[in-house]
Formats: C-alpha cells, structure tokens, sequence
C-alpha cells in the first residue's frame, strides 16, 4: 500500500534518516579507539595505526551525522513532516513532538561537545558520555513508540518512514498494521511540523 505524499516523509527525509541511524551506530565501536589514541600519551606510548585511523572514523562520522541533523531538520522546517495519527490524545502527541526535539538537540549537542572534546578540551569527554547515555535512552523511546503504533495501535506509522517498494508495506501488514484503503484517515493527511 502506498501512502499520499503529505502522509509519508520525503525520499530524501527518509534516507537521512536511515543513513544517519547507521553511522550513530558505527560510533560505538569507534569511541573506544578514542580512549585508546590517549590512555598512552602521558607515558609516551604511541597509538596504534588502527586507532589512529578509527578516531578519525569517529569525528567524521560525527561531522556527517552533524551535517544529515541539520539537513533533516532544515528539510522538517520548509516541508513539515506528516501530521501524527488521527486520535493519539494531547497526552500522546506531547511526548512525541518532544522526543523528535529532543532527538534533534542531542544531536546537535553530541557533535558539538564531541568536537570539543578532541579539539578544545578533555573536559567536554564527560559531557558528551553524558549526553550519548541520554540519546541511547531518547532513540530506546523513539523506538518503543514506534512499536507501540505498529502493534498495538496499528495505524501505519511506520509506514511514513519506510522505503517505498519492495514488499515493505506487506511485510509492515503482517506484522500488525492495520491500515488498509478507507482507513488512511487515520494516519492523517496535513503536512505540518511536529
């Protein structure tokens, strides 16, 4: 099933936003070379070459998450995102608006401490460990809700952020959703900002 375009993210919404759930992952097995490049300075020790080379991976990777933030916001900003479903109460659309912010300031925050703490001083490093334990727990959230509409409310969300093609909405069906032509409606059709 195919949704109307103001029901659904745009194609290059979606792959920013799948592109930059790689590369957060691809930052965790990068940080620990972080700690490694460092551990034997004061004693004279050199990094090895492949630490050298994976704490490079880790500041780009955080630059490009950095530059995708601030294309999908840019892009939130001018074209909106798709109005949440249809009967989620006050209490619901709350939380919701405030995650995708908060998602949104983490990011951002994460970039700019992690820049920090390589290039201007250690002290930022506790801040942005901090800060990573706070989007693990906000990206544990986003998910959950994401189950929540999928299974429990079955009202397609997941569908706005999927690819189109490619069985996904079949797959997406049998695992829960409900939505079917005529029940669209609950998705909701005004493109505007969360």
């Amino acid at each position: 099933m195919k949704l109307p375009v103001a029901r659904r993210y745009s194609s290059m919404q979606k792959a920013a936003h799948w592109v930059l759930f790689g590369l957060c992952i691809s930052q965790f097995p990068t940080a620990y070379a972080i700690q490694r490049t460092h551990m034997g300075g004061p004693f004279g020790i050199k990094p090895a070459p492949l630490d050298l080379f994976l704490h490079k991976v880790h500041a780009w990777g955080g630059w490009t998450i950095l530059i995708l933030a601030i294309i999908m916001l840019t892009i939130r900003l001018v074209r909106g995102a798709p109005a949440l479903p249809h009967g989620m109460s006050a209490w619901q659309r709350w939380p919701a608006r405030t995650v995708h912010a908060s998602l949104y300031g983490f990011i951002l925050a994460l970039a700019v401490t992690g820049t920090g703490a390589m290039y201007v001083a250690i002290g930022f490093a506790p801040i942005h460990i901090a800060l990573t334990k706070f989007g693990i727990a906000l990206v544990i959230l986003h998910v959950l809700a994401v189950i929540w509409h999928q299974v429990v409310r079955r009202d397609g969300l997941l569908l706005r952020m999927m690819p189109e093609g490619r069985g996904v909405s079949a797959q997406l069906h049998s695992i829960g959703s409900k939505t079917v032509s005529g029940e669209l409606g609950n998705i909701g059709c005004k493109s505007a900002p969360n």
